[in-house]
């Protein structure tokens, strides 16, 4: 028995110096989620959850972040995304990317921010629209010495929601086949990719489309982000995939283990970790770093719900349409008169309103977006086409009110079993009226099929928030979920 411990405690030790591990924290689409919020009865997420969970590390890290963190709460706008810079010089963040909503605040909001990050700003394909050069404080990529190994991180950057007069973002492929053979040149023990995209591409189809953009290229791991979706794990050739969801609610924590002879990187092990602030000891000076950022006014209410009203796909019954989701087409048919209201899912944010008081902070968290409403005239032929594009096997792209669709879902594909327009059969050849968000009316990201529509107006001046603030204050007594949900049904066939 004395001699098995022996030998067991020698292999042990002889792992202990021919092994060595490089650990890489990951956020990305934080939105401005600087303090915790409750999910499901969990308190998750905020910058002192993080802060406390990284003090837990005994050996150095690298902590980077995919983009979208200066958009998407009140302080975030208050600050025009300063707050964000803030919290990721904080945490000594080492390298960042840039998102499609890093300039929602303009050119002059975005430079200052560029240039008050204490953290590397990595985006291969952004260029000077003047000098087509770098943008200033922008780089390509970056090496940095993590526990005895040479890490290279190369950032991949997307194109902005509001188009910059300043810096330009690329398409990626030839610049990152490009950046890869220079850095490999440099010799680096393991490359990382920053890419703010998903393993949905742009027209949220189910294609992994950072896969096909490193596919060949001899990329370690990526970590993307875009689509707030929780990806770990996912390997394809010999490239580890990971994204960190949203909100900041969890984060990614990859391993990368290494022989210490060759240096050779033998293993990638990627996990998502609950910030789950209960089980973190979260430090008091970044909680009253984030209080001093604090706006108390947010904490107002202005009005109730009287029942839960969630934003997660299933209503009940096989459908798989939001009761919030319907309640806001709901609101904006009623106030546009539209045959159709439509929006996107991507634009209501966060898990519902529960019942009890409705606060500013909930009105903001939910509708972060400044989304005013078109009208839109299209055939049925277009309206078919952009339900069917927009339903996937356990959810929709986009919800409806005025409109109710039953559909199978074999083989990745989805096939209309029956549509109706204010309970009259879809007419291919009918014009309807289809009142939506402006972004997604100008053609941006799902809403891509909007592109080749001509006859579209802005419908007011007015807010999605304005048009919901006013529902509460009409329902003094509480607002309510719709009582016809079941609008987008999945058919078992």
């Amino acid at each position: 028995m004395k001699k098995i411990f022996v030998f067991i405690s020698f292999v042990c030790a002889a792992f202990a110096v021919w092994a060595g591990e490089v650990k890489v924290f990951h956020t990305s689409d934080v939105h401005g989620y600087y303090f915790p919020t409750t999910v499901k009865g969990q308190t998750l997420g905020g910058f002192a959850a993080l802060a406390g969970y990284l003090k837990t590390q005994k050996t150095p890290y690298l902590l980077l972040d995919s983009g979208d963190y200066t958009s998407g709460t009140y302080e975030a706008k208050k600050s025009k995304g300063a707050y964000s810079v803030d919290f990721i010089n904080k945490l000594g963040y080492n390298a960042v990317t840039l998102g499609n909503h890093e300039n929602d605040f303009k050119d002059e909001a975005l430079l200052k921010n560029n240039a008050a990050l204490k953290a590397d700003l990595l985006v291969l394909n952004a260029e000077d629209r003047i000098t087509k050069k770098y943008p200033e404080h922008i780089k390509p990529y970056e090496f940095y010495e993590v526990n005895g190994y040479k890490i290279a991180v190369i950032g991949v950057g997307k194109e902005f929601s509001t188009e910059s007069k300043y810096i330009k973002i690329r398409k990626p492929r030839k610049l990152l086949k490009q950046a890869v053979l220079k850095v490999r040149e440099k010799n680096p023990d393991a490359v990382i990719l920053l890419i703010h995209d998903s393993a949905q591409d742009e027209r949220h189809e189910d294609t992994y489309t950072t896969v096909k953009l490193v596919k060949g290229l001899g990329i370690d791991l990526v970590l993307g982000g875009h689509a707030h979706t929780i990806i770990q794990n996912k390997k394809v050739d010999n490239t580890v995939f990971a994204e960190s969801g949203t909100a900041l609610r969890g984060i990614t924590e990859a391993t990368l283990t290494f022989d210490d002879k060759t240096r050779k990187l033998t293993d990638i092990k990627t996990k998502y970790v609950l910030m789950d602030n209960s089980k973190i000891d979260l430090p008091s000076e970044i909680i009253a770093f984030a209080t001093e950022r604090l706006d108390k006014k947010m904490d107002i209410v202005v009005g109730k719900a009287k029942e839960n009203i969630s934003n997660l796909p299933g209503t009940k019954n096989n459908a798989v349409d939001s009761y919030l989701g319907d309640l806001f087409c709901d609101i904006i048919k009623q106030n546009t008169g539209a045959d159709i209201a439509v929006i996107n899912s991507g634009a209501i944010r966060g898990a519902g309103i529960t019942a009890g008081n409705i606060t500013n902070r909930i009105i903001e968290e939910v509708l972060p977006f400044q989304n005013k409403i078109m009208i839109v005239k299209a055939d049925g032929k277009f309206v078919e086409k952009l339900v069917r594009k927009g339903l996937r096997e356990k959810s929709s792209l986009f919800q409806y009110s005025g409109l109710k669709v039953k559909y199978s879902f074999k083989n990745n594909r989805a096939k209309i079993i029956d549509i109706s327009v204010n309970g009259k059969p879809l007419n291919k050849t009918q014009i309807y009226t289809l009142a939506v968000p402006d972004f997604i009316a100008k053609g941006n990201s799902e809403g891509y099929l909007f592109k080749k529509i001509e006859d579209k107006t802005v419908f007011s001046d007015r807010f999605l928030a304005d048009f919901f603030i006013s529902h509460i204050n009409e329902n003094n007594e509480g607002i309510l979920p719709p009582s016809d949900a079941e609008r987008i049904i999945k058919v078992e066939k």
